[in-house]
């Protein structure tokens, strides 16, 4: 069996525990739309950009039931997969997975963004996370666990230009980040446009980022003049 063949077939397999299992994991309950809407934009987002190519220990914030951090593992078997999520039952959930799937690259923590950086700081050469929180919350839970010179990623739809990148705008300097690229691709038989939007990180985070639990979502650093 080729490679790409066996990636193929965990990527299958993935899938059809994801929507099966017991503990509601992903708002998709058929293998075509999980497919389209988790597979698909988990890779067609990376799979010419250098700033993931060529980094080597990655961390999904938030992941869930291993979107897109599983995914990613699955594909990219050399690099390191760090994914984190402060609900049990989903990493009881991916504990499973990683196990059926004979995954060797993948390292799973119960642990909220806050304290998960006070032990990985500046840890990691590249940051993601999809769905987790509003763009500004996102790059205070992300950025503090990125290298300088790393980058930090978000999945976002078109109302990210709308409703989100203003705030975006305004944490840029508190955590020392620049806005690196904007990918734009379509997913799905409907061609729904999606972003990956790209920050690369220039300076070393302040010491009081991310903020105590819970703190970055009740008083979102986007919104503090």
């Amino acid at each position: 069996m080729k490679e790409s063949d066996e990636k193929a077939k965990k990527i299958n397999k993935y899938i059809n525990m994801l929507v099966n299992y017991p503990v509601n994991l992903t708002a998709y309950q058929n293998q075509k739309d999980a497919y389209e809407n988790l597979i698909l934009d988990s890779i067609i987002s990376i799979e010419a950009e250098d700033s993931f190519l060529n980094s080597k220990r990655i961390v999904d914030m938030g992941t869930g039931g291993g979107i897109p951090g599983l995914v990613w593992a699955i594909y990219f078997p050399e690099k390191e997969f760090y994914l984190v999520d402060s609900i049990s039952k989903k990493i009881q959930a991916l504990k499973i997975f990683i196990k059926e799937l004979k995954l060797t690259n993948v390292y799973l923590f119960c642990e909220r963004a806050e304290d998960f950086a006070k032990t990985h700081r500046e840890y990691f050469d590249f940051a993601t996370c999809k769905a987790l929180a509003r763009s500004d919350i996102a790059l205070e839970y992300l950025t503090p666990l990125v290298k300088v010179n790393g980058f930090i990623s978000l999945f976002k739809g078109p109302s990210y230009f709308k409703n989100e990148k203003k705030y975006t705008q305004n944490v840029l300097k508190k955590l020392n980040i620049a806005e690196f690229k904007e990918i734009e691709y379509e997913i799905g038989e409907d061609k729904k446009k999606r972003y990956f939007i790209l920050f690369k990180k220039i300076g070393t985070t302040p010491q009081n980022f991310p903020r105590q639990v819970g703190i970055p979502k009740k008083f979102p650093l986007g919104e503090i003049k």
